[in-house]
């Protein structure tokens, strides 16, 4: 049987986010697949396993925050959602996949507030970025909001584009229509939420009796937000009218019921009252009379959900929404029922029509993650076609778009992308050597990240009038590749720049000076050079590469916004920057900034809060936390790095003035470093202890679990400062108290 995944809500205790699942799933069970659900385990607390620790030890014998009750609820629900969903074995995590989602003929994102960018959704994930065309469909997706004003212009593309993947949209709401109408000329239709699909006699038949007595007749209240004093007064007073006793669903015994218990609730209930949408849902089905709210502490409104939901139902809003003035008004159940089957035979069509289409083959660059793409730019410069251009999205990181009305298919894009042909890129072992070296110029040395080795080998190539590519400053402060010709030029190329270079056009110039006969030394990263290699798709005799060990890319943005804060600070514009300067020495490096006013800046990495940003990863390209190219095996012909275990292996040469750590893939590689071996202090070792397996440079590093967070945070334009509250959380009084505890035990 084919089968479908289902991308929703599913982080947390949620009453609607299962609910809406379940009858989406039996939905397309019954359409003829075989539904799954994948887990998105970022930051969930319902479904991420529980460590035994101190502070959780703590919280459960205080009852910290109710902390035995949300663990009660949090069991409940999961026991729930074992029986009555079937979850796929692929899960997700902070960007990344637990394995490749493969095996589904299609993919649903809906329903519930998947697009919702005020809680942090409308990610790729939600909005199926790793879904090849044709086989993404949204079913009564909600952005929860009335509009999104309150995104940035960078973040709203970036939902743009993602929109404009889809074939056919279909949303739950009428302002959601309006959204996606805005934003891109995919067609878009509105339907209902999943929970009105399944007939109430289904329902009834999944609702369970909760374990507790209740005596009727009740009024249950379900209030998500503040019940201020006039809501008080006035379910006090449809009680008294009904005389009925008041049952809060978030108190007592009823804050730990799953959600069928909720619905049972619900379905016997005398009336609700609820601000929460899947509770009016369930009260209209159920036939159940009831008052909807305003929710007062929200951030953006949300009543746009109910006016489509009333709408949909063919429901006068002055029947049940809140007024001053209570009246019991009554509802013709028979004339909503009808509504509700037009509604969903409507439904019903769309997702038949929508699980019946046709996979396309396309023969053009297609990004379906973004970790599978390092923004090298080879497809774009590939291209003879020239329909790819490199579009930032809101984490300021580039990638392809390809305008398919001039696109031919010719493929040169995929041929050329490092990642899709990443096994044909690195080449073999070949068991050269590797060196700990550093320039004998001392003045190299200090102008240099590590031990001033590059500077060398871009001074052989020019001297034979070659030319030399690195990553360089524009003026802005941003980094991108340039070629030189002149000695001079080299100090443009010397040190790190912690930053994504964006590569321009240098695939071609490279390949003009190649085609001329002239040498060529291209230097990057491990994916740039596997990105040239891709595009040049022969080997050039003349051409030496050299690629630079790398912890990962953080993100232009984030840089950008920084230095912005900084020259605001310092009431100056940057006129030089240092990423390692080495007034403190190699290992104790600093990051020194030289504004236009004569003022400067100086911090060591552990005080600057761009470089805290960094090397905690929270603002890494998320290919850098799948990088293909992290091993021995590279795809360049030289390898240079910081060679930091240098102090134990060979303590003679550690001055601490910076040493370099080269190992060499090709014969080309041995002969230029060989060229210039009476320049430098050298000594051969082994690879295994001058880059031990541990490295970050040999392996990716993992995202930062507030990442997500940290960038909806950038987008809405908090500053640097104001960011490192994701990097490093406050300590609660459970930490400080685990702290105090284990320095009194080792002062013992």
């Amino acid at each position: 049987m084919k089968k479908v995944g289902i991308i929703t809500l599913t982080k947390n205790a949620n009453y609607g986010n299962v609910l809406q699942n379940i009858a989406m799933q039996k939905i397309v069970n019954e359409l003829g697949f075989e539904a799954e659900t994948i887990l998105n385990l970022t930051n969930s607390p319902l479904f991420n396993k529980k460590i035994f620790s101190f502070t959780n030890l703590v919280k459960w014998i205080l009852n910290y925050n109710g902390y035995r009750e949300n663990e009660k609820r949090n069991e409940n629900f999961r026991k729930c959602c074992s029986k009555n969903l079937q979850y796929s074995n692929v899960t997700y995590n902070n960007g990344r996949f637990s394995k490749e989602p493969t095996g589904y003929e299609y993919f649903i994102t809906g329903s519930d507030q998947v697009w919702n960018p005020t809680f942090g959704f409308a990610t790729e994930f939600e909005l199926l970025g790793f879904v090849p065309k044709n086989r993404k469909i949204s079913y009564a997706a909600s952005f929860g909001v009335d509009n999104l004003d309150m995104l940035s212009d960078s973040r709203k593309d970036d939902i743009r584009h993602y929109l404009a993947e889809f074939s056919s949209i279909s949303v739950r709401e009428d302002s959601g229509e309006r959204i996606v109408r805005n934003l891109c000329s995919t067609p878009v239709e509105t339907h209902v939420d999943p929970t009105l699909l399944l007939k109430r006699q289904e329902w009834e038949m999944l609702a369970i009796k909760p374990k507790f007595n209740l005596k009727k007749p009740y009024i249950l209240v379900y209030m998500l937000g503040e019940i201020s004093a006039e809501y008080q007064t006035a379910i006090k007073k449809i009680a008294k009218q009904n005389n009925a006793e008041i049952i809060n669903a978030l108190k007592g015994k009823c804050k730990v019921i799953n959600p069928l218990e909720f619905i049972w609730l619900i379905n016997n209930a005398t009336y609700v009252c609820t601000d929460s949408f899947h509770a009016s849902v369930f009260s209209i089905i159920f036939h159940t009379k009831l008052y909807i709210f305003n929710r007062r502490d929200q951030h953006a409104n949300q009543n746009s959900r109910f006016t489509s939901l009333l709408r949909q139902c063919g429901i006068q809003k002055d029947k049940v929404i809140y007024k001053k003035n209570l009246e019991d008004s009554s509802i013709d159940w028979e004339c909503v029922d009808k509504y509700i089957e037009k509604e969903r035979e409507r439904s019903f069509e769309y997702l038949k029509k929508a699980l019946s289409k046709e996979k396309v083959v396309v023969n053009q660059i297609e990004i379906l993650n973004k970790k599978d793409c390092c923004g090298c730019s080879a497809c774009a410069q590939a291209c003879v076609k020239k329909c790819i251009t490199m579009r930032t999205d809101y984490e300021g990181f580039t990638y392809p778009e390809v305008d398919l009305s001039t696109c031919v298919q010719c493929g040169l894009c995929k041929k050329a992308c490092p990642i899709i042909n990443a096994d044909s890129n690195s080449n073999e072992m070949l068991h050269y050597p590797a060196y700990a070296a550093f320039a004998d110029i001392e003045d190299v040395r200090l102008r240099s990240s590590s031990g001033g080795i590059f500077t060398l080998l871009a001074e052989n190539v020019l001297h034979k009038g070659g030319m030399v590519f690195g990553a360089a400053f524009d003026d802005e402060f941003m980094v991108s590749h340039i070629g030189i010709e002149h000695i001079e030029e080299i100090t443009r190329l010397q040190g790190s720049k912690y930053l994504q270079s964006r590569i321009e056009n240098t695939y071609y110039e490279a390949k003009v000076a190649l085609d001329a006969g002239r040498q060529v030394l291209y230097s990057g990263t491990a994916c740039q050079i596997a990105g040239l290699k891709g595009y040049l798709k022969k080997e050039y005799p003349n051409l030496l590469t050299l690629d630079v060990l790398c912890h990962g890319v953080p993100s232009p943005k984030v840089w950008n916004r920084y230095l912005r804060s900084q020259e605001v600070l310092h009431n100056g514009h940057v006129r030089r920057t240092f990423f390692r300067h080495k007034k403190y020495g190699w290992k104790t490096y600093a990051l020194l900034l030289e504004f236009s006013n004569n003022k400067a800046y100086e911090r060591i990495f552990a005080e600057d809060p761009f470089m805290q940003m960094f090397l905690s990863n929270i603002c890494l390209r998320p290919s850098c936390y799948a990088c293909k190219f992290k091993n021995l095996s590279r795809p360049s012909d030289i390898t240079i790095g910081d060679c930091w275990g240098i102090d134990n292996i060979y303590p003679e040469m550690d001055d601490d003035k910076g040493t370099s750590i080269v190992f060499v893939h090709s014969e080309k590689g041995m002969d230029l470093l060989k060229k210039i071996m009476g320049e430098m202090t050298y000594k051969e070792g082994n690879i295994e202890e001058l880059l031990p397996n541990t490295a970050d440079s040999r392996k990716s590093v993992s995202p930062h679990p507030n990442r997500n967070a940290f960038f909806a945070a950038l987008d809405a334009g908090e500053n640097c400062d104001e960011l490192l509250k994701f990097v490093k959380p406050k300590v609660s009084i459970f930490g400080k108290v685990k702290r105090k505890l284990k320095t009194i035990v080792r002062m013992n």
